[in-house]
């Protein structure tokens, strides 16, 4: 069984963009999908109807078919149990905006291709030590330069992260969306709007 899974985060948002995303995947890769799952919550809670029946319903030998990672959840530690959940269970996860997490685990017989399975889980790791490393570098520096304007006497309101601006304008930049920058810098999608509008790049 091959199925798709789509979530918004509130009711002022549709699932076009990913609904587009998930067919031209299927269209271009001869992929029909027999039950498409989807839901509106926040990635923050894992309590999701649509999601829960998609995971009781899956077994091995079936795909899911997702357009981003996040789609999975908001954090790098719940994503992480997720994704383990379902490559235990050997279902292959397809992320449509990372070509390498796109590939199928399985051969043309049906059979696992351990290989592909391990190529992966390499990639997934790294994008999760990756994520977690600028998140610490991040919060380092923030630390560090607030420190530094206290012993200068300096009254401190709600600062602007600078390396986080500087991380999300880069991003952007370099063409990835917003959803998927939100995500690699630990920022929401609110967030990524106001770091974009307010460095001109919106």
């Amino acid at each position: 069984m091959i199925y798709s899974y789509t979530r918004v985060s509130t009711n002022k948002q549709d699932y076009l963009r990913q609904d587009e995303a998930i067919k031209k995947w299927c269209a271009d890769n001869n992929v029909e999908i027999d039950v498409p799952f989807s839901d509106t919550i926040t990635g923050k809670t894992f309590n999701r109807d649509g999601y829960n029946r998609m995971k009781q319903a899956a077994v091995s030998g079936d795909t899911i078919i997702i357009k981003e990672l996040d789609r999975l959840g908001r954090d790098w530690d719940g994503i992480k149990e997720e994704w383990k959940y379902f490559d235990d269970k050997d279902i292959n996860i397809v992320v449509i905006d990372m070509p390498l997490l796109s590939q199928a685990i399985y051969d043309k017989d049906g059979n696992i291709d351990l290989n592909i399975k391990f190529l992966k889980a390499i990639v997934f790791e790294t994008l999760c030590y990756n994520a977690e490393l600028e998140r610490q570098k991040n919060s380092r520096r923030t630390s560090e330069k607030l420190q530094a304007m206290k012993a200068e006497g300096i009254k401190l309101g709600r600062p602007v992260n600078t390396e986080v601006d500087k991380t999300v304008c880069e991003l952007y930049t370099q063409g990835m969306n917003k959803s998927d920058i939100a995500f690699y810098a630990g920022v929401s999608r609110p967030q990524v709007y106001s770091i974009l509008k307010r460095n001109h790049l919106m």
